[in-house]
């Protein structure tokens, strides 16, 4: 009897252990070793020093490179050339979008003696152009396009509420943006030849900062629908909605990787936002920062 209690004890030990390990391994740091598939890097906004500044993660060796380094609010990164970053900071006073290089050199305002509140900019396919948000007060914002220079400005929207996040479709044909129009945050899509707008999700939950797919045959986005942030694709239509992660808990900031197989974005399992990548079924959650900070705005650089 007290061989068979001894017996028992070890196989409930053995179990937990295994649960255990299960639990920790859906988010667990990824060495530098062990980090397969993704290629390229990640630039993202930290407040790891104090304030927010932007980051440059290599995600072979996970080793940052600090590119800002000042008293503001350093966010919003973006990929837009080989040689260049842009940003949205506050160090003026009010956001501007900012542009600098790759090493965090020369940075400089992209709409230089524009007095106007900028955000989330975000660069066309051919790089030719900028969409991004002009926001006029709290309850106010549109979307605008301008040349890449800065010149050529074109007001997009005219709305009653805040419109946020636009997206470039790969043909550059399209913009997918979040709008509260009608009450709460939802996707909608501007198509660029005809100036007409197609509202993607329709619900009375939260749908935002959607980012179209490489190949153009999807959308992501983020949502409450669940009653907690998750992130979801869906075709471009708006059809076809599924869930890329279900942890029930804050899961958002999202962009796709330069070939579309993985996803970054930011979660806050483990009580503060950390960076992570997930492959675009669901599968192979991987957490790639691990500090007290808060990281988030993460963007694929090729």
């Amino acid at each position: 009897m007290k061989g068979q209690k001894s017996y028992l004890n070890v196989v409930v030990a053995v179990l937990l252990l295994w649960l255990m390990a299960i639990a920790c391994s859906s988010f667990a740091p990824v060495p530098a070793t062990e980090v397969p598939g993704p290629t390229g890097s990640i630039v993202y906004s930290s407040d790891e020093s104090g304030n927010f500044e932007i980051y440059h993660m290599n995600m072979n060796s996970l080793e940052t490179v600090r590119l800002t380094n000042n008293t503001s609010f350093d966010t919003f990164p973006l990929y837009m050339s080989p040689a260049q970053f842009g940003f949205a900071s506050d160090r003026s006073g009010k956001y501007q979008i900012y542009t600098m290089d790759m090493d965090g050199a020369n940075q400089e305002a992209w709409k230089k003696g524009d007095k106007r509140i900028l955000y989330t900019p975000s660069l066309s396919p051919d790089g030719k152009k900028m969409a991004y948000i002009v926001q006029a007060n709290d309850k106010s914002s549109d979307l605008y396009l301008a040349d890449f220079d800065g010149n050529n400005e074109e007001q997009l929207t005219d709305v009653r509420g805040l419109e946020w996040d636009p997206s470039w479709s790969p043909d550059g044909e399209r913009i997918a943006f979040s709008s509260d129009v009608g009450g709460d945050f939802e996707i909608n899509v501007i198509n660029l030849e005809n100036r007409q707008i197609r509202k993607l999700t329709d619900n009375t939950f939260y749908d935002g900062r959607p980012r179209w797919s490489p190949d153009g045959t999807q959308i992501l986005f983020e949502s409450d629908r669940d009653g907690d942030w998750e992130l979801y694709v869906m075709e471009t239509d708006g059809g076809n909605v599924r869930a890329i992660t279900e942890n029930g808990t804050g899961d958002w900031l999202a962009s796709w990787s330069p070939d579309g197989n993985w996803i970054v974005y930011v979660s806050n399992h483990d009580g503060d936002d950390e960076i992570c990548i997930v492959g675009v079924d669901g599968k192979d959650q991987r957490k790639l920062t691990n500090n007290t900070a808060q990281d988030q705005f993460p963007a694929w650089v090729p």
